[in-house]
Parts: C-alpha cells; structure tokens; sequence
C-alpha cells in the first residue's frame, strides 16, 4: 500500500480556508497576503528609523514617563493597527509583537537601570466597554508574544556591551480602571486628561508586585501621552521605584516652534541603537 505524505493538513488547510475566508492586507484591502509588498514597503518608512526613537508629544502631560515607539501612526502601520485592535485580526499578532519588542528593547536600553535586573512589564488596560465589545485583550496578548520573544532570543531587551540584558517579567496585567472612563477616540488633549485623571489604579493582588520595582508600562499607540501618564502615575503610588515607557507608535504632533511639514509629526529624540540588529517588520 502506498504511504500517504506525512501530515498534509498544515501546508492545505491554510490554502483551503484562504478559499473560504480570501486574506486580505490588512493595511489596503488588497486579496492575497496579509501584507501586500507595496504596503510592506510603506510600513517600513514608518519606522523611526535607523532609530526607534523616544517620542513626546506637545504638549507633554504632567507625569508622562520617557517613551520609545517603532514607528509613526500613519499610513499602513495605522490601517494595521486599527484592523488588529478593531476589526479583529489577530493574525497580525506575530507581526505587531516584533515591532512593539524593538521599542521595549530601546527604552529598557535608555533607562540606565542596572543590566542583568528584573523588569516588569505592565500593560495599559482597555475599558470594560473595549474589552467587551472585542471579546478578549489584544494588547495582552501581544504583549506577550514580544515579552515572549525577547525571552527566546528572538531579540535581546537592553543588552549591554557584554551582552547581558535585563530579565522580563509579564505581562502581568496589574492595572485596571477605578471609573467609568469614555473611549478616548476623538477626544482632545484636554478632554483626554480630564478623561483620565485618576482614573486607573494598580490590583490588590498585584500592589505586592510592582512595589519597589522598575515597570515598562506599554500601550499600542501614543496620542497625547495622557493614558501613559495616568498609568505612570498608578505604578508611582503602588510604590513602582521607576517607570518608563514603550509603544507601538506614536500619532504625529509637532509643537509650533518647529517647521511643519505637510501634517504635524511626534517630537524626537533620536540616538544611534548600539549593536541592534532586529529589522523591526511583521
């Protein structure tokens, strides 16, 4: 009796389901891949590149911890954003999590802690009503994956020149909202403040764990800096001994005092990455 090949299933099953759900790229529309290689090519000029770069907006909320992101919130990396957190794909998961893990590696680089120590990586919480409405926690879980990969080797998180780096730990989903907060979507840099304020505070069960030590609080995308704040802010009182910050991306603002290119773009700060090698696409 002729022998089958050995598990078929992986390498058709893909094929089959592209013919009952067609991929789309995630950023066009376009059928076929999840990244089309136009986009793929757009992505790449989204990153604050050679540099991922620490960001501020303008103006700076009171309290805003230093923040490193991939790239600018524009263009594909934006359309993939919104159709991973909104729209449901999940399959872009692997992809977002290596970007996100380029800025926690470059803000655990600049933060000058002790190499070789234990840091803590904190999500930013969704609103019951977001967390609902999608039915799980994306950011979670991306978080995760990138925590994941650094573990692995996949990339390193802050290493220093003898090639030490910081240990991680997390995701632990130690913050949570003390309120009913409205959806940030839309809001200005005002409203966004007064959204926030005091609005978030660290779980009973994990104030024991953030005490005393050194959190990257980490979020999808910087706005107007008001949500890191407010998270800082929570870590601070739960006794955090220091908190700095990383992102997916960041919107594009300028402050009047610099030129305006054709639509205003975050503030940044660039400096060369020593020794990184991650090339930072999905």
């Amino acid at each position: 009796m002729p022998r089958l090949p050995a598990r078929p299933f992986p390498r058709l099953l893909p094929r089959l389901l592209d013919l009952v759900l067609p991929l789309e790229c995630a950023a066009c529309g376009r059928p076929g891949a999840a990244w089309c290689r136009r986009c793929a090519r757009a992505l790449a000029r989204c990153r604050l590149a050679p540099e991922v770069a620490r960001v501020r907006p303008d103006p700076i909320p009171a309290g805003l911890p230093p923040s490193h992101a991939w790239g600018s919130y524009s263009g594909p990396l934006r359309a993939a954003i919104r159709a991973w957190k909104d729209g449901g794909r999940r399959d872009l998961d692997v992809g977002l999590a290596r970007l996100l893990g380029v800025a926690i590696d470059r803000a655990a680089r600049d933060a000058g802690w002790p190499v070789g120590g234990a840091l803590l990586v904190v999500p930013i919480p969704s609103s019951t009503r977001a967390d609902r409405s999608r039915g799980d926690r994306p950011l979670v879980r991306v978080v995760g994956r990138a925590v994941a990969g650094i573990g692995d080797g996949t990339m390193t998180a802050g290493g220093g020149p003898s090639g030490a780096t910081h240990r991680l730990e997390g995701p632990l989903v130690a913050l949570r909202h003390s309120r009913t907060v409205a959806d940030q979507a839309g809001l200005g840099a005002l409203a966004r403040l007064v959204n926030l304020q005091s609005a978030m505070e660290v779980r009973g069960s994990a104030a024991h764990r953030v005490r005393g030590r050194r959190c990257l609080l980490v979020d999808d995308v910087m706005t107007t800096g008001s949500t890191l704040a407010e998270g800082a802010r929570a870590l601070h009182d739960a006794g955090a001994a220091d908190v700095h910050a990383a992102v997916i991306a960041a919107t594009p603002r300028l402050p009047p005092a610099f030129p305006q290119p054709t639509r205003r773009s975050t503030v940044i700060e660039r400096a060369p990455v020593p020794g990184t090698a991650s090339s930072g696409r999905p």
